[in-house]
């Protein structure tokens, strides 16, 4: 009888173990951003509410009157062939055509005025920056717009056990930022996968070394989503560990513009604070006149750019 108890208990040490291992071989899943919402609506009701409202959770939407902003009056293509919407509308957006063909013209916000846009195939040059959970042999996707999953990884064991299956950004932030910055990295970015087939890092996943998926093309000059291009080519910034999260709130949860922790000149100052007072006086002692309002990215920032390379005089 203790012998079958102890064959018995021996057996079940072992299915469990099994199943134990078998579980941390499993490979995560995508689940989507609802799911996340479940719990973090209740444990970080501001972070879901905040990222329900940013740019990241409207990057891809089918067409209507909410989504779609341009004016169409002389537009280059007619308002009935825009069946899906790039970008949510606060700086450019570009119109997609039923079969996903991105049409040409995008609109500017800021200008309130059409610009030329190059007609490409847009479910395998553009929408896999606008998804999460990208399939690339079939161009399928888990869910529409930059999700939870998009930047945090698959998250499928992380509901299962949120002690076991620890998300990748959270301890990639810790221990290594600039691994962590390469989520960024994975749209913010100019150049193409290895194969030269994709403008975006094929296959690539957080945590992951986004330079085995993707050949940086290193811009020079100013241009649209390419901050980490920029951010890398850095000569002091970037090798002192100042990051893409060092400055922005991916998840929305501020009133700065383009989701800042905090107004710009305080950011900068709070690293050269030694050796820049304040605005006025640091461009006088340069030599320049600063416009009303400058900042320190008036300067050294221009057009957006994260080179930080040289500081430039604004125009008057």
């Amino acid at each position: 009888m203790r012998n079958g108890l102890w064959k018995a208990a021996g057996i079940g040490a072992l299915l469990v173990g099994w199943l134990v291992w078998g579980h941390a071989q499993q490979e995560a899943t995508y689940r989507g951003s609802k799911a996340c919402a479940l719990c973090h609506r209740v444990s970080h009701p501001e972070i879901v509410a905040a990222h329900s409202k940013s740019a990241h959770a409207h990057a891809l939407a089918e067409a209507s009157a909410e989504t779609v902003v341009a004016d169409f009056a002389n537009a280059p293509f007619p308002r009935e062939r825009v069946k899906y919407v790039l970008g949510s509308g606060r700086q450019h957006q570009a119109y997609m055509d039923a079969n996903w063909r991105v049409l040409p013209g995008k609109w500017s916000v800021k200008e309130k005025k059409w610009l030329p846009q190059e007609e490409v195939d847009g479910r395998s040059q553009c929408v896999p920056c606008h998804v999460t959970g990208l399939d690339v042999k079939t161009l399928e996707w888990k869910e529409m717009n930059v999700g939870c999953e998009a930047c945090h990884g698959p998250g499928s064991l992380h509901l299962l056990n949120t002690k076991t299956g620890i998300l990748v950004l959270r301890s990639l932030a810790e221990k290594d930022p600039h691994r962590a910055a390469m989520v960024c990295g994975q749209c913010h970015s100019r150049g193409h996968d290895p194969s030269g087939k994709f403008p975006f890092p094929a296959g690539f996943k957080p945590g992951e070394d986004l330079g085995k998926f993707f050949v940086d093309a290193q811009p020079k000059e100013a241009g649209m989503n390419q901050q980490f291009s920029e951010l890398i080519q850095s000569p002091k910034h970037w090798k002192n560990g100042v990051v893409c999260m060092t400055c922005h709130e991916a998840h929305g949860n501020t009133d700065q513009p383009t989701m800042l922790r905090k107004p710009i000149n305080e950011l900068c100052l709070d690293c050269h604070k030694a050796t820049v007072k304040d605005i006025p006086s640091h461009a006088q002692e340069k030599g320049v006149k600063a416009p009303a309002g400058a900042t320190c990215a008036t300067c050294h920032m221009p057009e957006g750019r994260h080179l930080f390379d040289k500081s430039i005089v604004p125009k008057e």
